[in-house]
């Protein structure tokens, strides 16, 4: 898969007047954004509305994701699955 300059895989998708799907985990290896790219893509192939593809997001991964719909003034829009950045552990001389 290739990743795109703003670090996002990116899905080509036409539903709802977005043509694609970007899919962003920031502070996660490549490797990570490669498997939750693919497994969106499975996601996506059955799902063809952005109401359908966000509830089988949230069966899949639920609460490990933000989803938005963003669409462009001219032209069709995308959607956003950005998966959340891992939970850091807390800094133990401060406990």
């Amino acid at each position: 898969m290739l990743i795109e300059p703003d670090g996002s895989v990116r899905i080509a998708w036409e539903a709802d007047g977005c043509e694609a799907i970007h899919v962003l985990a920031r502070f996660r290896e490549p490797e990570e954004l490669e498997a939750w790219a693919r497994g969106v893509a499975d996601l996506a192939l059955f799902e063809r509305t952005t109401t359908g593809l966000r509830r089988a997001l949230v069966v899949a991964w639920p609460g490990a994701f933000s989803f938005s719909v963003r669409r462009a003034a001219q032209g069709p829009g995308r959607v956003v699955v950005s998966f959340h950045p891992p939970q850091r552990a807390g800094r133990p001389d401060l406990v």
